[in-house]
């Protein structure tokens, strides 16, 4: 009898152990093959639905999930090398999905073209592929910018984001960006610095080596963080004006929430070494943007 219990617990520890070793091979799918920086930008467009009271359906927020899947997805791929020194454990991750890569890029722009065809006109298409090549371009040929004109890496991502963010939304219904609109890009615009710069101090290291003048680079972690302290700051005023001016609803003061969520994890950076910066960026950074639509949600609930 004890010997069949043996061989039972033998097996569910045995059944255990595979069921983990799944389960943190999905989760490493998800964090570090892009999935949940991606889903940032479908987030960004329901909050902007909700902000500005324009429609969304499915085909747009899976548009605006394949436009920086596959954009992340190259540069990741591209970047597993550069990664050893500052991220060390997406690069392994990725070096060992790396055969693979080609087939599963290729599916992301297959299933990109054919909701484009199939659901958004020719200006969304545009638009879109616009994004995509000036995102594949950076990884191409602008980052080498960086090495002579300081920020440039933080400045063009964040200015990619919040194009998609604030206008892709607008030209797929063909509605005409108003001041709510140059508001909202704004707002992203310095919330995007505040998370590219963030995740730039984990490879600081790997910057310098490359002659990166990213913001850690060259001012060092701790005025780096004064710095992201005082955009978090400046990030308030374009939701105050909206508000204030009647561009914006009143339950887009809910936003002004997220100075604190910004300031808690900033903060943390400060006593952190890689592996915790590597955590609070995809845990507290990259997440932030999904929590947009959640709050603005319940805020809107309680205002109307």
């Amino acid at each position: 009898m004890w010997g069949q219990r043996g061989i039972v617990i033998v097996r569910f520890v045995a059944a255990q152990s595979i069921y983990s070793k799944y389960l943190v091979s999905l989760q490493n799918e998800f964090i570090y093959g892009g999935y949940l920086t991606s889903l940032g930008c479908p987030a960004i467009v329901i909050s902007e639905s909700l902000l500005l009271n324009v429609p969304v359906n499915l085909p747009i927020l899976v548009i605006s999930f394949l436009l920086p899947l596959i954009v992340y997805s190259y540069n990741y791929y591209s970047e597993i090398e550069a990664d050893m020194s500052g991220s060390r454990e997406r690069a392994l991750f990725l070096k060992d999905t790396a055969r693979e890569f080609p087939y599963i890029t290729g599916l992301y722009v297959v299933f990109l073209i054919l909701f484009l065809v199939l659901h958004a006109n020719i200006h969304t298409a545009l638009f879109v592929l616009l994004l995509v090549a000036g995102g594949i371009a950076y990884t191409l040929f602008f980052k080498k910018l960086t090495r002579k004109i300081p920020f440039f890496k933080s400045v063009f991502v964040s200015l990619v984001w919040a194009s998609a963010g604030a206008f892709l939304l607008l030209i797929y219904h063909y509605e005409d960006p108003g001041f709510a609109a140059l508001l909202l890009f704004a707002y992203i615009f310095l919330k995007g610095m505040i998370n590219t710069t963030y995740f730039d101090l984990k490879d600081m290291l790997a910057d310098s080596s490359q002659g990166l003048k990213t913001l850690p680079v060259l001012l060092g972690k701790e005025r780096t963080l004064k710095y992201l302290h005082a955009i978090n700051l400046i990030a308030i005023l374009p939701i105050v004006a909206g508000v204030a001016t009647g561009a914006l609803p009143a339950f887009a003061l809910a936003m002004v929430g997220f100075y604190f969520y910004d300031r808690y994890y900033i903060g943390k950076a400060k006593a952190a070494d890689n592996k915790d910066l590597l955590t609070f960026s995809y845990v507290f950074a990259d997440a932030e943007f999904l929590l947009w639509p959640v709050l603005l949600v319940i805020a809107k609930a309680l205002f109307t």
